[in-house]
This record gives C-alpha cells, structure tokens and sequence, in this order.
C-alpha cells in the first residue's frame, strides 16, 4: 500500500508552487490517505490486537518517510484496546523505556503538570474517561486521584508535530476533598505553583464562596442578585466607550471580575467556557449577530435607575 502510495505520488512530484510562481520538486506527494480497518480483523487475544496495531503504525511511518501526506487512519468500530494500541503504535520515542513524555493540561491550555505515558496507560485512559498515567517510581499504571481524590475527566489526547509527545487535555477534579482542586502533590493545581491572573481569581472566589467574611464586598455580590447583575451591565458599558489601551485593560478586567462572580455562583468555570466556545468554533452555521433592541432597552433601564 505504502509503495503505491508513494509511486502515486512520485508520478505528481514537482507539480508543487513555492509561493513565488517556482516549481517545488521536493514538495510532498498531493495524498490525503484514509485506511480503514475494521475492528473484527483482530480477536480479544491482546497478541493479534497488538498485531493490528504494529500494521497501522507501520502505514502512518511508511507515510511520514515517504513524504504521503496522511489525513488519518480511520478505524471502524475499534475496542478500545485496538484504539489505544494503534494510538500508541503511530508514535514515536528515544527514551530507553519506551515511555511517551506528556504533559497534562486544562481545556484552556494550562499545563498542570509533565508525566509519562505508556501504550497500556494510554488504553486505560481511554476505557475509563480519566488521566491514567505510567508511574516510573511505580513502575505501573497509575491512574490519577485513587489516593488523593483528585482525579481528572479526561477530554481529549493529542500528539504533537514530532510525534514524539503527547498532550492529554483534562478536567482537574478534587473540590470535594480540598478548598480547590489540585493536581500537584503540594496541593496547588499546578506542578509550577499557585496560578496567576484569571486561574488564580477563579480560585479565589471559589474559596469565597464558601468562606466569605461578613461585610466582604464580594460576598454582597454573592448574596445581592441586582447588584451583580447592575455591576456586569455598568462595567460592561463602560468598558464598550473606553478609549486608551489603560482604559480599555482596566474596565476588561473589571467585567471579568463580576463575570467570574456570577459563574462561581452558579459553579460554572473558565474551562466550562473554554469547551463551549470549542464547541461553537465547530458549527458550521452562525447567526447574524444583530444587537437587540429589548436588550439594549433593558440595560439602559439599568444603568438609568436612581
């Protein structure tokens, strides 16, 4: 497949433009390629997954050596042991111990921390929905927060240019077994301290919310609807007619301390908004946008009260 593949391409190569109107006779082969291999060319037998597996990791280097494009290899109906394993199969590593280097992040990005992952961790991930990881101390799996309670939902795994690490995107869970959820073992969300800026207010008001003194601002937004509400419209409004840079910095990060308040309440997250506007990044439709008269009706009505 890997050699039809690539005299396909060889027969195409040097139809590439360099952008400056040059024939590029080094420019990969135009190939998208999707293989398709149905689950049921492997039984549960761990040594014929594995088998499944080594073939499709053997087509996604063939294709990267050879200079074919691949799109992706698609899998119908896989278990989850042949999708971890052939996961794992298409990766690559230098280290002596076969491990994969992977750092752990939240749906915005944050890394909260670098461990290693092994092809069995990988599949453990998968079957349960959690962070599972290879412990080197440990020399096994270790799957996150069995001993502390702060586990992780796992959302995503992804592997990076080289294909030599990957990027495992998480939910850190724990808020029931301490004041915030952590993820180091010194009990701060991060392996690299308490968090700054946006994490570290969110985790403020978080502990807030739970042990605000009396006669704290915050905890008269906590306790008076009308006044967060009127807070939001007016730092809103006033961040809609700042002008200089300062200005405009100051009233943003005003709107998003009572925005913050009001998701805290309601125990909603940075990460909660992160994944909805993930998930808005993908639909194919928008809507038109068009302020809305009752809105701005209503703010005004705000903004306008004695």
């Amino acid at each position: 497949l890997i050699a039809a593949l690539t005299e396909a391409g060889n027969a195409h190569s040097g139809d590439g433009d360099d952008g400056d109107g040059n024939t590029n006779t080094n420019a990969p082969a135009p190939f998208d390629v999707v293989v398709e291999l149905v689950a049921g060319d492997a039984d549960d037998a761990y040594d014929a997954v594995q088998a499944v597996a080594d073939k499709i990791g053997t087509i996604s280097r063939g294709c990267a050596e050879r200079r074919v494009r691949c799109a992706g290899i698609s899998l119908i109906d896989p278990t989850v042991q042949l999708l971890g394993l052939s996961y794992a199969a298409c990766l690559k590593t230098d280290r002596d111990d076969g491990l994969f280097t992977t750092v752990v992040c939240t749906r915005s990005g944050e890394a909260l921390g670098l461990v290693y992952s092994s092809k069995e961790s990988i599949v453990a991930a998968l079957e349960c929905g959690r962070g599972v990881y290879y412990s080197r101390s440990r020399n096994g799996l270790w799957r996150k927060g069995d001993t502390s309670g702060h586990y992780q939902t796992l959302h995503r795994i992804d592997v990076d240019c080289d294909g030599d690490a990957l990027r495992f995107t998480v939910t850190q869970r724990g808020d029931d077994v301490n004041v915030a959820a952590a993820f180091c073992h010194l009990n701060t969300l991060t392996c690299w301290g308490e968090p700054r800026g946006l994490r570290h207010l969110e985790g403020t008001l978080r502990k807030r919310l739970k042990d605000a003194p009396e006669g704290s601002y915050t905890k008269r937004l906590f306790d008076d609807e009308e006044l967060l509400r009127d807070k939001l419209v007016e730092e809103a409004q006033e961040l809609s007619e700042a002008q200089t840079k300062e200005d405009i910095a100051g009233e943003l990060a005003d709107v998003l301390y009572f925005a913050l308040v009001r998701a805290a309440k309601a125990g909603v997250s940075i990460d909660d908004a992160a994944a909805e506007l993930d998930r808005r990044a993908r639909k194919v439709t928008r809507r038109k946008g068009d302020s809305k008269a009752f809105r701005i009706e209503a703010g005004d009505n705000i903004l306008n009260k004695k």
